[in-house]
């Protein structure tokens, strides 16, 4: 009897079919290869897009205005949606999807192209300070220069918008304020790449009062780590 259950314990066959049978260790996440396919083709559409805006024969009216900034605000919302599936998709970084940036701040140069023939912008200050962040980025190569470039033109439309009193400016305000409380991680990760590619000095100073609330986790950067 004792051998039998020495034999029933140390038994090789395989169990039997239909038997309930639980791993050793819960399986990990699995990428999503649809949600990486959805974010890739967002980002692709808002280069698209972009191309078109730049491109449209704009009139120097109110109304190519308020166009321009409902154009904008729905590839805002498209920039939203890539990065939350291209998140949630747990794969590397595609080719286009390591671009993003690129295709964010050809989006933006788009819009002030169309604020410029819509006679919202001068076209002289646009391709000043366009010239001028190429040649930053020629000395200093990084993300920083970018988004110093998107910010100012991304004002404009806003500003503009906003002088005129455009009923999508009180929309944008409830869209940025939706934003930055579901997506806040994505605001905080930008923050902190602004403020990688600043020099030394002024890096350190911004990271001494910078609050907590807008600092990543390590966990949270994990997620936009390649």
């Amino acid at each position: 009897m004792r051998g039998a259950a020495r034999e029933r314990a140390v038994d090789p066959s395989p169990p039997e079919k239909g038997l309930l049978q639980f791993p050793d260790r819960a399986p990990g996440p699995q990428p999503v290869r649809w949600m990486r396919v959805a974010a890739d083709t967002l980002t692709f559409a808002r280069f698209v897009a972009g191309a078109a805006l730049a491109l449209w024969p704009w009139e120097p009216s109110v109304q190519s205005l308020a166009l321009v900034f409902r154009w904008k605000l729905l590839l805002w919302t498209a920039d939203a949606a890539d990065g939350v599936l291209a998140r949630r998709s747990r794969t590397p970084p595609s080719w286009i999807g390591r671009r993003d940036i690129w295709i964010d701040a050809f989006v933006t140069l788009a819009a002030g192209i169309a604020l410029a023939r819509a006679g919202f912008l001068p076209g002289l200050y646009l391709a000043l300070w366009l010239s001028a962040c190429v040649f930053l980025y020629l000395v200093r190569p990084v993300e920083t220069v970018l988004l110093a470039f998107m910010f100012p033109v991304q004002i404009v439309l806003v500003a503009q918008a906003a002088l005129r009193r455009l009923p999508e400016v009180a929309l944008f305000a409830l869209w940025v304020a939706a934003l930055a409380y579901l997506d806040r991680r994505r605001l905080k990760w930008v923050i902190e790449q602004f403020i990688k590619g600043l020099p030394d000095g002024p890096k350190r100073w911004v990271w001494s009062w910078l609050p907590a609330w807008l600092r990543l986790k390590p966990e949270e950067r994990a997620q936009f780590e390649d």
